[in-house]
């Protein structure tokens, strides 16, 4: 019955400020080609139109579940010959999706009053949005609208419903398993466990059944093993500053003796620590949940062992139903730094095409330094709240 209520002028001017971002990104989107990753998107969708999902994974680049791959097969055939036009259609779920979380914390804020209306305003027109959905073209976007659709199902007290939504958002990338263990302890303090469990596994097999039947290997190896690149981020950067490791010369090198040590260390410092947080919030309220993953996503921002940029929407409507502050904070950083590197990969204003990544990376890299900076401090300041329920 909430949902019916009439609109407040306040829910008005969010969906105004949401749909005028849209159009924003609409525009960017159709007239621009974006980063290099829609080129290996258009390479990816040519061997999957003509040859199934399944022949992709001999790709030692492709890293994404089926589902997604299958788009990008008919993104190929929709667009035809028209390159800018399958870049419009890689960027177009992305810039749905961001219209939609918005949507969704409506939705939250009308049932528990959080977050306060100009911190969602400022989600509706943010730049990281604006510059990830609108001009990169990757898919990160959905993880951000699929996690938050699963905490809503929190809120709403519907297990299962949750369990469909992280099983639907593991469809994008494998990374939202790592949000598991907040939702399933959260329902397994109710007594709900099962239920959530069901959905999530159910919808996560349906969708990666046909390549762990046919090529487990390689599925595993280039889906559930994937460890972005190393170098350009966090503790990988300044390791590789202080004479460690540094970053890969092409995307496809092996990994380092090293690399996959301090990799492998990063990844249980990761684990741990988000097993550990979702153990110890699992008695939170509903609402608390948001909390719980703007803490595991820092985690993993932090200690990641590997990254892109387009990361950097992932936590967005977490950090801010949590705190308001940080996430003003977070991304002004994130501006900065995602504005510096475009620019850069771009040779300059205006944004087109931004293919010039590993040609540039002393002009970008160091602007990554300040985003990551501001989620060590978050992680610092946050200490003692992550022991406590909300």
């Amino acid at each position: 019955m909430t949902a019916l209520r009439p609109m407040k002028k306040p829910e008005i001017v969010i969906l105004l400020l949401a749909l005028l971002a849209t159009v924003a990104k609409l525009y960017c989107a159709s007239t621009t080609i974006g980063s290099a990753d829609v080129f290996y998107f258009h390479e990816f969708g040519k061997v999957i139109a003509d040859q199934g999902v399944v022949k992709i994974y001999e790709n030692p680049i492709f890293n994404h579940p089926p589902l997604l791959g299958t788009y990008l097969g008919f993104a190929y055939e929709w667009a035809g010959p028209k390159e800018k036009l399958f870049a419009f259609y890689i960027r177009l779920p992305g810039i749905l999706a961001d219209l939609a979380v918005v949507l969704a914390l409506l939705w939250v804020k009308r049932q528990t009053g959080r977050p306060s209306w100009w911190a969602l305003g400022l989600l509706a027109v943010s730049p990281v949005s604006f510059m990830v959905s609108g001009f990169h073209g990757n898919f990160d976007p959905l993880i951000a609208l699929g996690v938050t659709l699963a905490v809503a199902a929190c809120v709403a007290g519907q297990p299962m419903l949750c369990g469909v939504f992280l099983g639907l958002t593991c469809q994008v990338k494998i990374i939202p398993v790592l949000m598991g263990p907040a939702f399933f302890f959260f329902w397994l303090h109710r007594g709900k466990a099962r239920p959530f469990a069901i959905g999530a596994i159910c919808f996560v097999m349906v969708g990666w059944l046909v390549p762990l039947c046919t090529v487990p290997n390689l599925f595993l190896h280039r889906v559930i093993a994937y460890s972005s690149i190393w170098g350009w981020w966090g503790f990988p950067y300044l390791i590789g500053m202080l004479g460690g490791p540094k970053l890969h010369a092409s995307i496809t090198d092996p990994p380092t003796q090293a690399e996959t040590v301090l990799g492998l260390l990063f990844k249980v410092i990761i684990i741990l620590a988000v097993i550990t947080l979702a153990w110890r919030k699992r008695a939170s309220a509903p609402v608390g949940v948001f909390s719980t993953l703007a803490l595991s996503w820092a985690i993993f921002l932090v200690f990641a062992p590997g990254f892109g940029v387009q990361y950097l929407v992932w936590m967005a409507p977490f950090l801010l139903i949590h705190s308001e502050r940080w996430f003003v904070i977070y991304t002004a950083a994130s501006s900065i730094a995602l504005f510096c590197f475009y620019t850069a990969i771009s040779n300059g204003l205006p944004w087109n095409i931004g293919f010039y990544v590993s040609t540039t990376l002393d002009q970008w890299r160091p602007w990554l330094l300040l985003p990551w900076g501001v989620l060590l401090a978050f992680l610092g300041a946050s200490m003692k709240r992550m022991t406590k329920p909300e």
